[in-house]
């Protein structure tokens, strides 16, 4: 008797003190009209527990740790189930308390429906962006019939509109895997609200709900008052934190709506000072961070604003350790590179692109498109740099991992090439670079079809090189006349690359005597660069010039006289254009007055 009470009173002891559970969820999202549900057979592996932990068939789990008590910290390390995507990227890794109370919550969504959601959300988003674009180059077009604007501000506006409608567009993936992701449950009626107008494309009542909310000066006042009392309290209070989260929440995605509705509308600058504002209410929220320096980077061209964003985003990347670390270490510092090779930093732009591919390299990404991408990049600033074996020694590098992955990309591919074009051209290998260039162009018609601008560039490309370096006109014009049949509805005669097809067609034909067909381009070309460059530019100047060459050889003098004359007196007012240059054309009209 004395042995069993004994065995109890040990049992109970052990039982007594024995480790309090954390537990836990994982479930889908909560969406409109679809309630959330529980996940089985999720894998989620915690560092400071040996075993792996597997949902059961409501989605619920639960650990206990040895020697944890309420407060202490443990982490997640992995979360796995196939076909299911992790909401919270950032979940893997962050720091828990452990807690007998408060329940882990973690959010996954099936593939196909996060895919089936952000196709219903991309739709809605072209058919808005489309039908916006439509209605702003209707309204420039009424302008320019009313003649309220000049043909110059018109393509300029043209151009511009053009632009912001492709970048818009390009946004739009990320965006719509964001809201296909949000999690619905426990938001206020006005938040599901503004969510479900962004879904649906509505913007201009979700900005009316987000504005309804108050001010955002008044909310950040408030919001920094509560951070301020929860610092000053020496015993947290739960309920004051909990408050004030709450709020930064709100107040972030308030802010993120703002950038997607102003983004949409391209006004980039207040898209880009409400993302801003986001990064300076929690720099830890990395994936903001990154997000205001691309879009900054790509479509306001502030470089030095952006590059300060990639290097918080690079520089808390690196101080949070992860097994991702040296991939995303690297995609951004390709990012940096890209940067400093818009701004003309040659050098700056191949430091940070081979630091990208050391990254690549020790992360393991031996046959992967980001290695091969670098490869390419690396190629591309060492060509800026006239540095054209070394450039070819990179290029080839990345194409022969592009040329040998099981699933080909065309259109990098195609890039590839296209680059080595340029490359041997350079190098003064005319044969091999109008075969990289061809090829090319039979990737791009395959893929991209005859009307798409990459195609016309590849016509282009070869167009220059038969005529510049092989003697080819009949070939020259054969190609000269495909891409212009591209870029001129596209882009109209304004459009620098449309200018330099005008220029080789006008030449092309006046040097096989065909002048009116030289008049003809020549006409177009001149009328273009004034648009463009402005009427007294030296490029008007230039096209001035061609009419009055082509109009002197078939002998209307008068129209030669006319056209050289214009031409020199803008040649007059530029102080670059030297004396004798002047001179002889002076001469050439007094010849013509006689």
């Amino acid at each position: 008797m004395k042995r069993l009470l004994w065995i109890l009173v040990c049992m109970s002891i052990v039982l007594g003190t024995s480790a309090q559970k954390q537990e836990g969820i994982v479930r889908t999202p909560e969406r409109p009209n679809k309630p959330s549900m529980g996940i089985q057979g999720v894998t989620i592996n915690v560092l400071e527990y040996s075993n792996a932990i597997v949902s059961k068939k409501d989605g619920k789990f639960s650990f206990s740790i040895p020697g944890k008590r309420q407060g202490d910290s443990f982490t997640i390390s992995r979360i796995q189930k196939k076909g299911y995507t992790l909401v919270d990227k950032q979940l893997k890794g962050r720091r828990f308390a452990y807690s007998a109370s408060v329940p882990i919550d973690i959010v996954m969504v099936a593939d196909q429906q996060l895919e089936n959601d952000k196709k219903r959300i991309e739709d809605k988003a072209y058919d808005k962006a489309k039908k916006n674009f439509d209605q702003k180059v209707t309204i420039l077009e009424k302008q320019l019939k009313e003649k309220t604007i000049s043909e110059q501000e018109y393509r300029a506006k043209y151009e511009e509109l053009n632009n912001n409608y492709n970048n818009y567009i390009q946004l739009i993936d990320q965006m719509a895997e964001r809201y296909a992701t949000t999690d619905f449950k426990g938001l206020s009626e006005v938040n599901r609200q503004i969510l479900e107008c962004i879904e649906n494309a509505d913007l201009e009542h979700a900005d009316e709900l987000i504005n309804s909310k108050g001010s955002f000066e008044k909310r950040e006042q408030e919001l920094k008052a509560k951070w301020e009392i929860v610092e000053r309290t020496e015993k947290l209070n739960q309920k004051v934190q909990e408050d004030y989260h709450a709020e930064l929440e709100d107040l972030i995605n308030d802010y993120y709506n703002k950038y997607t509705i102003n983004a949409a509308a391209y006004r980039n600058d207040s898209a880009a000072h409400y993302l801003e504002r986001i990064v300076k209410l929690d720099t830890t929220r990395v994936e903001y961070v990154y997000t205001t320096a691309v879009f900054i980077d790509n479509y306001l061209a502030d470089y030095p604003k952006a590059l300060k964003y990639y290097l918080m985003t690079l520089d808390y990347i690196n101080n949070h350790p992860d097994e991702e670390d040296a991939t995303a270490a690297g995609e951004v510092s390709q990012r940096i590179g890209l940067l400093y090779d818009n701004w003309n930093q040659s050098d700056e732009a191949l430091q940070w692109h081979h630091k990208a591919l050391d990254a690549f390299l020790d992360a393991g990404e031996s046959e992967s498109p980001l290695l091969a991408l670098a490869y390419t990049y690396i190629g591309r600033a060492y060509s800026h740099k006239s540095d054209f074996e070394k450039s070819l020694e990179y290029t080839l590098k990345g194409l022969d991992m592009r040329e040998r992955a099981v699933e080909k990309d065309s259109t990098a591919l195609a890039q590839s090439y296209n680059n080595l074009g340029v490359i041997y051209t350079n190098l003064k290998d005319f044969d091999k670079a109008l075969e990289y260039h061809i090829k090319a162009l039979n990737l791009r018609q395959q893929a991209l079809g005859e009307e798409d601008s990459q195609t016309a560039f590849s016509h282009m490309n070869i167009g220059m090189l038969c005529f510049n370096h092989l003697n080819a006109p009949e070939q020259a014009l054969e190609h000269f006349n495909k891409a212009y049949q591209v870029y001129y509805p596209q882009y109209g005669i304004a459009y620098p690359l449309t200018q330099t097809i005008l220029l080789y067609l006008g030449t092309i034909y006046a040097q096989q005597e065909n002048y009116g067909k030289a008049l003809e381009y020549f006409q177009e070309y001149a009328e273009g660069t004034k648009q463009y460059y402005g009427p007294v530019s030296l490029e008007a100047a230039g096209g001035l010039n061609n009419l009055a060459a082509v109009y002197y050889k078939i002998g209307d003098k008068a129209h030669a006289l006319e056209y050289f004359q214009d031409a020199l007196n803008i040649y007059e007012q530029k102080p670059e254009i030297p004396e004798e240059s002047l001179e002889k054309l002076k001469s050439i009209i007094e010849t013509l007055k006689q």
